[in-house]
């Protein structure tokens, strides 16, 4: 699934990507620049050193330089990650990125008043940057320990190294300055961010509206492949059983009973199939006891469970609003697939049990029960514990299920039998009920 995704996106990365190259430098981005210089005139006013002020050109043009590394190659990097679902990666690269201007931003910090500097909330803009670019993860919160770290460094620095202090005013005019410039640089980024997160949703609803029209016509292929193979297989079953019955056909009778019973298997595929792809507007809710309906779920297999001498029972019972064909189909689909787990002599319970806003049918087998890895497996079409079992069963009564509002779940421990539980809310979805009104 990830390389038809990434594969997908490709050509819209390859058309988007030169765009968003091309987007530096914008007024935005030189934004910053006129914070540093307002900064820096500020100081020149105040008689500060020179080469002090001169320090300021570094965390200027390492802001200017991440403006630029972002707009001409991380973009394809940060959509590239997270198609790939490498978010690590592009985390590590994000806080690397930020690695020098955080070190400029210091260096400019400590030549003017370290700890008792204006500028020195900006200190801690490379972790925001990294924040907004990847988020809360391992990296940036390594980062964050490397502000508070350099931040005890500031407080430490001896008093010839941090250069004069500044008078009352001119201090806090610097320290509104700094607290506005702190969105300045980081208003450029948080723009850039922002759109690259833009293209890659729209990249996914385009990958997700290409899949989901891709999956509607090979199911509409599907099904009509499965309603016509029906009648040519009802023949050929027919042909079939009346060879078997055919006293001259006796050398060939044990040939054509093994083809009677896989034409009988396909059948059952091609059932199970179409009944899983029916649309969630065939859910019509109604009034629904449910102990009638698994007792005639458990008469429709009493044969079956005969023939495996496997004994069937139920007990309880529960009112729900839901469509009593399709939950049938689901109950008959989970006490078959017990009685295929249950060894001969074995017992196949169903308990309905009604808790307030929901019921609960649990259909307990003693059978070989499975691993942990094999249940999570469990509701994938096509897998099964049975060699010749196609796992559509399960697939349609969890699609059942959740059209109903309810959940399955699968409880199983090797050598002690499996348990399934459906629960089914009191009152469908309002989406049910709608769907079931739209269908009448």
């Amino acid at each position: 699934m990830t390389v038809s995704v990434v594969q997908t996106a490709q050509p819209a990365l390859r058309t988007e990507l030169p765009r968003i190259a091309q987007r530096w430098p914008r007024p935005s981005d030189l934004v910053p620049l006129l914070y540093y210089a307002v900064v820096a005139a500020v100081l020149v006013f105040a008689a500060y050193p020179a080469w002090r002020v001169a320090l300021l050109a570094l965390p200027a043009a390492a802001q200017q330089l991440e403006t630029w590394i972002l707009a001409r190659h991380d973009p394809e990097a940060c959509v590239k990650a997270c198609v790939n679902a490498d978010p690590a990666r592009w985390a590590r690269r994000a806080v690397r990125h930020q690695l020098g201007f955080f070190v400029a931003t210091g260096v400019a910090v400590a030549a003017t008043g370290a700890i008792a500097s204006p500028l020195l909330v900006t200190v801690i803009t490379s972790y925001l940057a990294a924040l907004i670019m990847a988020g809360d993860r391992r990296e940036t919160r390594m980062l964050l320990g490397a502000t508070g770290l350099g931040v005890c460094v500031l407080a430490v620095l001896p008093r010839a190294f941090t250069g004069p202090e500044l008078s009352r005013p001119l201090h806090a005019t610097l320290v509104v300055l700094s607290v506005l410039g702190v969105g300045a640089l980081l208003a450029p980024l948080h723009s850039a961010t922002r759109r690259m997160r833009e293209d890659l949703a729209r990249a996914r609803e385009e990958m997700a509206s290409e899949a989901l029209a891709r999956a509607r016509c090979l199911e509409q292929i599907g099904t009509k492949v499965a309603h016509e193979l029906k009648n040519p297989l009802t023949a050929v079953k027919a042909l079939v059983q009346l060879g078997v019955r055919n006293p001259s056909e006796a050398p060939s009778h044990e040939r054509l009973q093994v083809v009677e019973k896989e034409v009988a298997r396909i059948q059952e595929i091609l059932a199970g199939y179409l009944s899983f792809t029916r649309p969630l507007q065939e859910v019509r809710p109604e009034r629904t006891e449910l102990r009638p309906l698994v007792a005639d779920a458990l008469l429709a297999l009493s044969a079956r469970a005969d023939q495996a001498s496997v004994q069937l029972s139920s007990q309880g019972d529960a009112t729900v609003e839901a469509d009593p064909r399709r939950i049938k189909e689901a109950i008959l689909n989970l006490v078959a697939n017990a009685i295929e787990a249950t060894p001969p002599g074995g017992e196949v319970v169903v308990e309905v049990r009604s808790l307030g806003d929901h019921a609960e049918i649990a259909v307990r087998d003693k059978g070989r029960g499975m691993p942990a890895e094999t249940v999570k497996r469990l509701g994938t079409p096509f897998f099964s514990t049975r060699e010749e079992g196609t796992g559509l069963g399960v697939v349609l009564a969890r699609s059942v299920v959740a059209q109903h509002g309810g959940s399955l779940r699968y409880d199983s421990e090797p050598g002690r039998g499996t348990t399934a539980t459906v629960t089914l809310p009191a009152r469908p979805p309002s989406r049910c009920r709608d769907a079931a009104r739209a269908a009448r």
